[in-house]
């Protein structure tokens, strides 16, 4: 598995996570933690109305996860002890800080080095946005495509360097299987989406 894959682009859904879950219509919405931290039991009001999560026909729409920005909620950044345990820095309890971490520590090349061994015109560093805060390098990778898919894509979906690493490694997994359907069946191509079709 590329690390540029498993500790940075692919953890894109950090950023989708909300701060606050309906998770039935008996309950108002609730927060990410401490309510759902797990390890327990899970209550009778807690118990998960599946439509509220997933499109069901008949249904109103499912809760939708956040555009990928580069903006973590406050659930993420204040991780619970019961998941990082004690921490002796108090970042620590930060999933942000964690990511950044992780590809620092397998030394991961940044965005823009990707981006410019990819042949695409790297985001600038006023699109970045972390200029402001004192940081004078390249961006990590994890946050590159965070900010790559808000600035290329509004956060619909991520942008040329993220939507690029991700995409190969995904269709790499299904073409190692020899009984994937692009093996098993190889007259299949991709169709347009729903949202293609309507807006063609």
């Amino acid at each position: 598995m590329p690390l540029e894959f498993a500790d940075a682009a692919y953890r894109y859904g950090h950023s989708q996570i909300r701060h606050r879950y309906q998770l039935n219509s008996q309950t108002g919405p609730v927060p990410l933690f401490p309510d759902l931290v797990g390890f327990r039991p899970v209550p009778p009001e807690r118990s998960i109305d599946w439509k509220l999560f997933f499109d069901a026909p008949g249904a109103t729409p499912a809760q939708r996860s956040k555009k990928i920005d580069g903006k973590l909620v406050r659930s993420l950044i204040q991780l619970p002890i019961a998941l990082t345990g004690e921490v002796e820095i108090a970042d620590y309890h930060s999933l942000a800080v964690r990511d950044l971490q992780r590809g620092q520590g397998v030394g991961l090349p940044s965005g823009e080095a990707i981006a410019r061994h990819m042949e695409i015109d790297p985001l600038s560093a006023e699109q970045v946005g972390i200029a402001s805060v004192g940081w004078r390098g390249e961006t990590p990778l994890w946050y590159y495509v965070l900010r790559e898919s808000d600035i290329c894509t509004g956060g619909d979906r991520l942008g040329p360097v993220g939507g690029r690493i991700v995409a190969d490694v995904l269709v790499g997994l299904i073409d190692a299987d020899a009984a994937s359907y692009r093996l098993s069946q190889q007259e299949w191509r991709p169709r347009k989406t729903l949202g293609q079709l309507l807006s063609s």
